[in-house]
Order: C-alpha cells, then sequence, then structure tokens
C-alpha cells in the first residue's frame, strides 16, 4: 500500500493512497488507487476501510477510467432513474471511453480533462465530426459529477463556453398561422388529438403516450400528466415524471371537444374489435388498444408536417410552439412555467426572452410612438 501527496495548481495539498491487487487473467500487475483525501488521516482511513472491502471481494475495479465509471454507474442504481443511469451509460460509451477509458483515473488531472474535450469539439462525434459545445458541456457536468462521488479533486476544470445561438435561442417554431395550417388539414386524422395536445397544452411525447382517460377531467377541462412512457435501451418504461413534470394542464372547450370526439371514435373501434380489444385505458393507442412504441408519435409526426406543407420541426418543438404563443399572448411566465412543466424557470425564460417577430414589431411600434409627432 502507498499513501501520498500532491499539490494542485491552486497550491493546495490532497492525499491519495493505492492498493496493488493481485495479478490479472492476463498477467498484467493489477491496482486499486483513490484520490482527493483532505488529509493523510483520511487517506488512510479510506485505504484501510477499501482493504477490509477487498478482503469481502468487493473491489473489482482495476483503477481505468471506464471502470470506475463503471462502477460509478452500478452504484447509482440506487438513487437514480433507470433512464438516467441508461444515458449516462451511453454518453460514457459513446464520448468518454474511447478517448480516456483506457487512462488511469488516478493519472487524470486538469490538463487531461481539457485536452479531452477539445478533442470532442474538433472530432468527438460520429466519423469524427466536431461535437456541439453543448454536448461537450454536457459530458463535463456528468463527469464532474461522477468525479465527485468517486473522490476525484481535479480542481477548476475549464468547460466549453455555451454556443451562440443565431436563432435566438429558438429550435423549431411554428407561427400562429402555421399551426393553424398543420392543425386543420389533420381535423380528420386518427391522431389529431395526439398532435394537438402538445401545440395546444404543451405535453411531450412521453406524456402522450402514456397519457390515461382516468387522468383526463373533461367535464372540467383539465388534463392529469401523471405518466410518460421512455425508451430505455431495448425497452420501454412507464414511469412517473420527475418534480415539476408531474402536472395538471388546464385546456380549452375546443381542446375538449377534440377529445370528446377522439374518444367517441376510439368507442367505435372498441366495439368493432370486440374481445380482440386490449382495453388499458389509454388515450392514444393502437387500433387494438396497445400502447404504441413512443417511437411512433414521432417518426409520425414528422410525416404529418410534410403532409401538411409545413415546416418540418421535431414533436418536442411543439412545445416551443406553444410556449412562444404563450409568451406572444401575455401568459405569465410562472403561469407557462408551471403549465409546460419546467423544473427550472430559466427553461421558460429562455423562451419569453425571444417571442416571435410579430411581437418584436408590437413592441417597437409602441416605442415609436413616444416619438409623436417629431418622426414624420
Amino acid at each position: 500500500m502507498t499513501v501520498g501527496s500532491y499539490e494542485l495548481s491552486t497550491k493546495k495539498i490532497l492525499w491519495f493512497f493505492v492498493i496493488d491487487l493481485p495479478v490479472g487473467d492476463d498477467g498484467k500487475r493489477r491496482q486499486y488507487k483513490r484520490r482527493g483525501f483532505p488529509s493523510r488521516t483520511a487517506a488512510e482511513k479510506a485505504e484501510s476501510e477499501a482493504r477490509k472491502a477487498y478482503g469481502e471481494a468487493s473491489i473489482g475495479a482495476d483503477g481505468s477510467v471506464a471502470a470506475e465509471l463503471n462502477g460509478w454507474l452500478s452504484e447509482r442504481e440506487l438513487d437514480i432513474e433507470e433512464t438516467t443511469q441508461d444515458n449516462y451509460r451511453n454518453l460514457f460509451r459513446m464520448y468518454v471511453y474511447p478517448h480516456i477509458g483506457g487512462r488511469q483515473l488516478y493519472d487524470l488531472d486538469r490538463r487531461i480533462v481539457q485536452d479531452f474535450y477539445k478533442t470532442l469539439l474538433t472530432e468527438g462525434g460520429a466519423n469524427k465530426k466536431p461535437l456541439s459545445p453543448t454536448t461537450v458541456r454536457t459530458v463535463h457536468r456528468v463527469l464532474m459529477k461522477a468525479f465527485r462521488d468517486l473522490g476525484i479533486e481535479l480542481g477548476q476544470v475549464r468547460q466549453p463556453r455555451p454556443a451562440e445561438r443565431e436563432d435566438q435561442g429558438r429550435k423549431g417554431v411554428w407561427t400562429p398561422k402555421e399551426s393553424k395550417q398543420f392543425l386543420r388539414f389533420h381535423r380528420d386524422s386518427r391522431l389529431y388529438a395526439a398532435w394537438a395536445l402538445p401545440v395546444v397544452a404543451g405535453t411531450r411525447r412521453g406524456e402522450i403516450a402514456g397519457l390515461r382517460w382516468s387522468k383526463v377531467d373533461l367535464d372540467n377541462g383539465i388534463v392529469h400528466i401523471h405518466i410518460q412512457r421512455t425508451i430505455c435501451g431495448n425497452k420501454v418504461l412507464e414511469k412517473s415524471p420527475k418534480g415539476k413534470s408531474r402536472r395538471a394542464i388546464a385546456i380549452g372547450p375546443a381542446m375538449v371537444r377534440v377529445l370528446r370526439e377522439h374518444k367517441a371514435r376510439q368507442d367505435e373501434e372498441k366495439a368493432a374489435a370486440g374481445l380482440l380489444y386490449h382495453d388499458y385505458g389509454y388515450v392514444f393507442p393502437r387500433e387494438d388498444g396497445k400502447p404504441y412504441y413512443p417511437r411512433y408519435f414521432t417518426d409520425r409526426w414528422e410525416d404529418a408536417c410534410s403532409a401538411a406543407g409545413v415546416p418540418v420541426i421535431v414533436l418536442h418543438d411543439a412545445r416551443h410552439t406553444s410556449a412562444t404563443a404563450g409568451a406572444d399572448a401575455g401568459v405569465p411566465e410562472h403561469v407557462m412555467q408551471k403549465r409546460l412543466g419546467h423544473a427550472d424557470a430559466r427553461t421558460t425564460r429562455e423562451v419569453y426572452a425571444h417571442v416571435l417577430p410579430e411581437s418584436e414589431r408590437k413592441a417597437a411600434e409602441l416605442m415609436d410612438s413616444a416619438l409623436g409627432e417629431e418622426a414624420a
């Protein structure tokens, strides 16, 4: 066993320990390492606990970044959602392991990690295409979370600055005219109500896929979002939305009428199918009552955009359209935040800071009027 210290660029002294493990099946030397302890006493205590754990066959990592992060993911099964864990695993597999996965975690320092980020920005994507700063910042956020849990102190690691957005923070957003054109075109479609909800109420794909009639109060005009169907690896999970995503959304008479018509059509399908119908209570199931695979809505949405002759935006961007319409109409920010289920007000504020050109023109005309006759 070795206990030692090292100095950060900030002149702060931290301690580490190294345990030599039995030689592996491949004949190579194996070590178990931990760093980032504030004192020698703390390092020796952790080393003692690690030796005890190893005696109980609990230490199986070889000290590499890949092995340690895999171990961290295994530990986090206790307190993070399965879908989140799957996202972390894919992020490590795609971006971290190919570049620094074989390095010893103990050998990492701030410069190595920052050089790794630079590599991702220039050739970290498929076919060595550049990754966006947003993706690299996500890698940074998850890595730092894992390193903190693993006791790794690297000092102040710099991350890419946020990308400048030429679209003023907005992705695909329809104008009110385009929204009406899309919905009018699909008025007789079997999925018309499914298309109307994200535009009118800002629902997510998983919320549409998991919505059940027991949570739709048509008499009072309320849709309760309590379950979402999401994809995790190769399987579909149904779970309660996180935090403020679990919410009640008020809908107006027009949306209520659309849902009543949709239910009447579904009741006809149920009667026609008879015993072959599987009544699980979904609002938007297949003709036999079974739920759709969530990606079905994504694929059909893109086709629906093309058919209606409007700009093709992704299904999630219908939420941006709904939020922007709310901003243009003067709906208070905190009300729209609750309606959309945004956990962070900054997400809603981003939309409200970049309203559609029509509203900007109105503001310009209003302020221009302050010039009075002098402008003539």
